[in-house]
C-alpha cells in the first residue's frame, strides 16, 4: 500500500511539474501590418518566456470578424484584432472584453492620391470619390474621420467599394476614384512616394486605435496569470522598439519580407516618431472615436458606454484604468 501511495504521489508530482503547454498567439495581419510588431520582438528576444508564458509562434489573422472569432478559438483566449469588429462582437453578446489598446493612431495606414492629382489637403476631397475595399471597413472609417477632421460632412464625398485594397489602388490609378487609403506596408511595397503622393500621413491621421487586445471570459477567469505575462512581454517589447530602434528594425525586416529592409527601416522610424505603439492603457477617447466612426458607417446604430467594453485588470497596476 505504501508503494502504491508513493507511486501515486510521484505521479502527482510529475503532473504538477509539467510546464504550461506551448501556445501560438493570434495577431491580425501580423506580417502585413506593423501593429503587431511588439509581439514579433517579444518572440525573438525571449520576452514571453522571461515573463512566464511559453508563446512559440504567431498566427496571422485575416482581419474583421473572422479574426475576433479566431482569437476567441485559441487555447490562449487572447488576440490582437481590429477595434470595430471587437466592439461589434461585444455588443452582440460575445463573451469577450478589450484588455489593452496596442496602438493609439492609424499611422499604419496612409491616404494617397496620384502625383498629378489637384488634391492638396483633405479639405479638397469635397465632391470627390474615395476608393475603399468594402463598406464598413477600417478604410471607410478612417476616411469618414479624415473628412470630419477636415470640416467635411457625410455626403460631401462618395465612398466607392471596390472589393479589395488592390482594386481600390487600380481604380485610383485609372482615375475612377480620386483617393484611397491603404496599409503603409502595401503602400511601400507598391512603390511608395515614387508612385503615389501622400494626402494624409502618419502625423495627421485621426486618433483611432489600429488594433487592440481582446480576451475571452474564460481566459480572464482561468488564465489571468498568462494574460498578465503576455501584456508584460508586449510592454517590454514596445519599450525595446523605442529604445533600440535599429536592432528592432533588423528583427522586423525578417517579419515583413519581401518589403526591402530600407523600407522597413523608414516605416519603423516614422512610427517611432509618432509614438504609434502603445503600452496598452485604456483611452476612452480612442474607443469613443471608434464608436463614432462605426455609427458613421452604419456598423452600429446607437451610442455605447465604452466603460462596458474593457477590463484593464491584466495590465500592470500603473496602466490600469
Amino acid at each position: 500500500m505504501k508503494l502504491v501511495s508513493g507511486l501515486f504521489i510521484m505521479a502527482l508530482g510529475l503532473v504538477v511539474a509539467q510546464p504550461a503547454a506551448a501556445e501560438d498567439l493570434f495577431v491580425t495581419q501580423y506580417k502585413n501590418d506593423p501593429s503587431g510588431a511588439p509581439y514579433g520582438i517579444a518572440l525573438e528576444k525571449g520576452m514571453f518566456k522571461k515573463h512566464g508564458v511559453d508563446i512559440t509562434g504567431i498566427i496571422s489573422g485575416a482581419g474583421g470578424g473572422s479574426s475576433v472569432r479566431g482569437a476567441m478559438a485559441t487555447p490562449v483566449g487572447y488576440g490582437d484584432v481590429s477595434p470595430a469588429p471587437a466592439i461589434a462582437a461585444i455588443e452582440q453578446g460575445q463573451d469577450i472584453k478589450i484588455t489593452n489598446i496596442t496602438s493609439g493612431t492609424l499611422a499604419d495606414l496612409v491616404m494617397i492620391v496620384m502625383p498629378n492629382s489637384p488634391l492638396k489637403t483633405a479639405k479638397d476631397l469635397k465632391g470627390k470619390k474615395i476608393g475603399i475595399s468594402n463598406p464598413k471597413s477600417l478604410g471607410e472609417m478612417m476616411s469618414v474621420l479624415v473628412m470630419e477632421q477636415a470640416g467635411l460632412h457625410q455626403g460631401d464625398t462618395q465612398m466607392v467599394a471596390l472589393g479589395s485594397l488592390g482594386g481600390a489602388l487600380t481604380a485610383m490609378e485609372s482615375g475612377a476614384v480620386d483617393a484611397t487609403s491603404i496599409p503603409v506596408i502595401l503602400f511601400r511595397m507598391r512603390g511608395g512616394e515614387s508612385k503615389y503622393r501622400v494626402l494624409v500621413g502618419a502625423k495627421d491621421l485621426p486618433l483611432l486605435p489600429s488594433q487592440l487586445g481582446i480576451a475571452t471570459g474564460k481566459a480572464m477567469k482561468e488564465n489571468a496569470a498568462q494574460l498578465r505575462a503576455i501584456q508584460a512581454a508586449r510592454i517590454e517589447a514596445t519599450k525595446f522598439i523605442y529604445e533600440h530602434t535599429d536592432e528592432a528594425i533588423k528583427i522586423l525586416s525578417k517579419i515583413y519580407e519581401p518589403l526591402p529592409a530600407d523600407q522597413v527601416a523608414a516605416m519603423v522610424k516614422e512610427l517611432v516618431e509618432v509614438k504609434f505603439w502603445s503600452d496598452g492603457p485604456m483611452d476612452e477617447k480612442l474607443l469613443q472615436n471608434t464608436v463614432r466612426a462605426m455609427k458613421y458607417v452604419k456598423m452600429i446604430d446607437k451610442d455605447i458606454d465604452v466603460k462596458s467594453l474593457y477590463n484593464s485588470a491584466f495590465l500592470p497596476a500603473n496602466l490600469q484604468k
